[in-house]
């Protein structure tokens, strides 16, 4: 490319030689990576190579701007966007929120579906919303924005946003939509409208519409249908939904009978799956003799097992801290008394303590409650106060009633002077807190 000669011809007035100019310093500006697809590199390179990335040339960066902005004002309906893009983000001119949005509007009215999708996403005009949402699906090339903006028409279509409602509209763009994508935006339809005739449709083909179907008849205390709708989902391999239909047989909710046997089955299936929560309730099946032999020993050892394995789906988090103070539980119930190890695991389970990096740090008020009560059978008051403080200044993040119970006791400790010096206007404080009913 000669880059001079193109520089003369945009400065004529040549929009082409613009917008080329504009693209040619674009990507020069960008630093590009050593390895080609498929070298095998090593970490340090790797990162080497994506810091690289990140240095970008402003110089560069600056003329690009320059030339979109030339190409933009002669009426080049691609450039506006892109001028749009560069103003919005600060890149190769100052950041400028508001002519960002006059650029998007300018080059959707000019004609470019990107434009037009930003203008309806932002708009708070629903006939421009529709408008623009759909001009966009119909011009934009197949990509993830193409079908966001289709599943907007469809949408608007259904709920008559924008424009009059029509659902033989609504159903012909859906059809433009591949079979997952159309049932998440039927639920999705259904949410908006209220219309169960959505969720329905979305029901016959995704696991998604199953459970939603199932919680649309827990809503409604019809836990027969229910139970129906999610071990449809458990059949296409929605392992929460097996956990659910475990918990359904568990309790003996309206209409199902308690069935422990079968319990023990679903959470059999759902722990196999890699979900720890249900591989916690067949622990404690196994623990009690529910839907099968009581062996205590076996279920310690599946909460310890739980506590060392990654949540498969979820990461680290509260399962693995539920199994820990099962384990303090189970523990303290068998020693009659309180030991370092129980308290050990209830800290663990309340994330006061961990063994490694790879323990969760959640904070659990039930395992939380229980440290606090451990410190002050041992005369720790300094410690339980601090643990008690803990639970009840938090008390939007933990629920009833370890967050009362706490108050309670830093209350009465402040009254009667109970390891800690007597305060009765702080006790007076601490009552105030808590709740009148």
């Amino acid at each position: 490319m000669d880059e001079q000669k193109l520089i003369q011809v945009a400065e004529t007035g040549n929009t082409c030689a613009m917008f080329e100019l504009a693209r040619y310093y674009d990507e020069q500006s960008r630093s590009p990576r050593d390895d080609k697809v498929g070298d095998v590199i090593s970490v340090e390179d790797f990162f080497k190579n994506l810091e690289a990335e990140e240095k970008d040339d402003p110089e560069l960066k600056a003329k690009a701007y320059k030339y979109y902005r030339m190409a933009a004002e002669s009426g080049v309906a691609e450039a506006m966007t892109e001028v749009a893009h560069r103003l919005y983000d600060g890149i190769g001119t100052e950041k400028n929120e508001a002519e960002s949005d006059e650029w998007y509007r300018r080059g959707a009215e000019a004609g470019d579906p990107t434009a037009m999708r930003v203008v309806a996403f932002r708009s708070d005009n629903a006939e421009e919303k529709f408008k623009y949402f759909k001009r966009s699906a119909e011009l934009l090339p197949p990509s993830l924005n193409k079908k966001d903006s289709i599943k907007q028409t469809a949408i608007n279509y259904a709920a008559g946003r924008g424009t009059e409602k029509n659902l033989v509209r609504a159903e012909e763009w859906l059809a433009k939509l591949d079979e997952r994508d159309a049932a998440l935006t039927r639920l999705e339809i259904a949410q908006i409208t209220g219309e169960r005739l959505w969720l329905e449709q979305a029901a016959k083909t995704s696991p998604e519409g199953m459970v939603k179907m199932a919680e649309s008849f827990v809503a409604e205390n019809d836990f027969k249908n229910a139970l129906l709708w999610y071990k449809k989902a458990s059949d296409v391999g929605d392992f929460e939904a097996t956990s659910i239909v475990g918990d359904i047989y568990y309790i003996g909710e309206n209409g199902v009978e308690q069935d422990y046997e079968r319990a023990y089955e679903y959470y059999e299936q759902a722990a196999a799956c890699g979900y720890n929560m249900a591989a916690i309730k067949l622990a404690l099946m196994i623990y009690h003799g529910r839907g099968c032999s009581k062996d205590r020993q076996k279920a310690q050892g599946m909460f310890r097992k739980i506590v060392r394995k990654r949540e498969k789906f979820f990461g680290v988090c509260r399962f693995n801290s539920v199994a820990k103070f099962y384990i303090a539980k189970m523990l303290e119930d068998r020693c009659r008394g309180i030991f370092d190890n129980v308290l050990m695991w209830y800290k663990r389970a309340a994330g006061l303590e961990r063994m490694d990096e790879r323990e969760s740090t959640h904070d659990m008020p039930e395992a939380m409650y229980k440290v606090a009560n451990i410190y002050f059978m041992q005369g720790k008051f300094a410690e339980a106060l601090q643990v008690y403080e803990q639970i009840a200044e938090h008390y939007s993040r933990f629920y009833y009633p370890y967050n009362v119970e706490a108050a309670k006791k830093i209350m009465w400790m402040n009254e009667l002077g109970e390891g800690v010096p007597m305060d009765k206007i702080k006790a007076a404080e601490w009552r105030e807190r808590l709740p009148t009913d």
